[in-house]
């Protein structure tokens, strides 16, 4: 997710729980994590995140990334200040994980009903085998 000015708010897609997805905007992204929505992906770098096997920084947990963030801004910052020194190579590679290429040029995307079963073929065929069935699954009980 992308911070942008509250009237220009971007929304994106969070898993509830099996089967259900919510869209949520920055002000859900602080509630929910703590942190701004542009520091997700070193949030998760920190934090780990098991359904994408991303194991995290050792004894770290959601509380702790947060005040990291809140404290250092950045992981590199906090890399920087001597935080995690002995995991640094692999903390990056996680926020690599957790990040999309925000390099690519994307229109502003309308507001529409996701179509489950392509994202299932998508993400299949991207080698995410667990999201894959998961959207499948959505597929098979979404309306219409």
């Amino acid at each position: 997710m992308v911070a942008q000015q509250e009237t220009h708010e971007r929304r994106g897609i969070q898993p509830i729980r099996a089967g259900e997805m919510a869209r949520i905007g920055p002000a859900e992204v602080r509630e929910r994590y703590g942190v701004e929505p542009g520091q997700v992906p070193d949030f998760i770098a920190l934090r780990g995140d098991p359904s994408d096997r991303i194991p995290g920084a050792t004894g770290v947990g959601p509380k702790s990334a947060a005040s990291t963030l809140r404290k250092f801004g950045t992981l590199e910052d906090a890399l920087a200040a001597g935080r995690f020194v002995s995991q640094a190579e692999d903390l990056r590679l996680y926020r690599r994980l957790a990040t999309m290429d925000r390099s690519a040029a994307l229109p502003p995307l309308p507001d529409q009903a996701p179509n489950w079963a392509s994202a299932a073929i998508l993400a299949g065929e991207w080698g995410l085998n667990a999201l894959a069935k998961r959207l499948a699954g959505l597929a098979k009980t979404a309306p219409g």
